[in-house]
């Protein structure tokens, strides 16, 4: 898990874990999350 304030790379939104971060990609913006497989947009 990452230290620090995780932000969207398509909203500049703020989360605390990577699996907030993950469940607002999918629920928000389509398309896999970061938990999923997808870091390459961070």
């Amino acid at each position: 898990m990452s230290k620090g304030p995780l932000k969207c790379p398509y909203c500049e939104s703020v989360f605390k874990t990577e699996a907030e971060l993950s469940k607002h990609i999918d629920r928000i913006h389509i398309g896999s999350g970061l938990l999923e497989g997808d870091r390459t947009k961070w």
